[in-house]
């Protein structure tokens, strides 16, 4: 499919890192899943070349398990290729998406919001979250202090 032109300007402006938190909203249909989940790849490839880290942990979250299952680990299914990763459960990690060594190894960690304290101790280098606003401001703020990962500047 490929990203739309809003979508690039989006991640370009993300990959600039010119901004800590970036929103990107608009109406059904236009293309806010696929540019988390891609974004999230883009993100972690970009964070491992740039800083020399690798296995850096990205949360892509949803509301609750049945959005996060059909809007995007069915999509990461059929939409990324296997030469990048595969996508498979870990006892240690959980549900993620596992990138291939030459790709950095980062873990994109597929969660959801059901009841965010759960990761009062996790530690992301990168945070995507689908539909934001279905949530309470104190967990955008709970998520905000999980943005902190050893060797990469927030």
């Amino acid at each position: 499919m490929g990203l739309q032109s809003k979508q690039t300007e989006a991640l370009d402006l993300l990959l600039s890192n010119k901004c800590k938190y970036l929103l990107y909203g608009g109406s059904m249909a236009g293309g806010k899943s696929y540019l988390l989940r891609w974004a999230a790849l883009y993100y972690s490839i970009w964070l491992s070349k740039t800083t020399g880290l690798s296995g850096i942990p990205i949360g892509l979250f949803s509301e609750d398990y049945p959005t996060l299952k059909d809007r995007q680990i069915s999509r990461i299914v059929r939409e990324f290729p296997p030469y990048l990763g595969e996508l498979r459960e870990s006892k240690e990690e959980g549900f993620a998406f596992f990138l291939r060594p030459e790709y950095g190894s980062g873990r994109i960690l597929l969660r959801n919001l059901d009841d965010p304290s759960k990761y009062m101790s996790s530690e992301f280098a990168g945070i995507f979250v689908e539909e934001l606003t279905r949530n309470p401001e104190q967990t955008f703020e709970d998520l905000c202090n999980r943005l902190r990962y050893p060797g990469i500047e927030q």
